[in-house]
């Protein structure tokens, strides 16, 4: 119920929550880019192995599996939103949630990239070598709620007498 007395329905909280999750995505790719861009411009030994075999091809290779861990982390938050929040109206959700995932690795990768050192020829410079990476938190979004529904679907069809 609204303050004014006027209840807003299932159809503004599904609005409410696709905006949630399409703008609050968005926001998060934002930090996540920083975060990237903190975890790989000097890459440790964690992320690339031992120092004595390691050469300047494997600091690309983490950088973009970093991207990646870190993207699907914020894939796996935005599926459990749409799971419990989007019963409403699912589809508009999801697509919501779609579109936020896309522009939020984006956003990730740009903010990222653009932060210094910035010479390009420079190996602690950020950058994704493998773009298609981007996609990798869209689909996250999309396995998890296609995984998860369609094991609801399977109980509940057990179920049935």
């Amino acid at each position: 119920m609204r303050p004014g007395g006027r209840d807003l329905g299932p159809g503004a909280a599904s609005r409410r929550t696709g905006f949630v999750l399409l703008f609050g995505q968005a926001v998060a790719g934002v930090v996540v880019g920083v975060v990237w861009w903190l975890l790989t411009r000097r890459s440790a030994a964690l992320l690339v192995g031992e120092p004595v075999v390691t050469s300047a091809s494997v600091y690309p290779m983490a950088r973009d599996g970093v991207f990646s861990v870190l993207t699907g982390l914020v894939g796996l938050v935005a599926a459990v939103v749409v799971l419990r929040r989007g019963r409403q109206a699912p589809v508009t959700v999801l697509v919501a949630a779609l579109a936020g995932a896309l522009a939020s690795s984006l956003l990730a990768a740009g903010t990222g990239s653009a932060l210094p050192p910035t010479g390009v020829a420079d190996a602690a410079h950020v950058t994704l070598t493998a773009w298609i990476v981007v996609l990798v938190q869209p689909f996250v979004v999309a396995a998890a709620v296609a995984l998860v529904t369609l094991g609801d679907v399977l109980v509940r069809w057990t179920r049935t007498p």
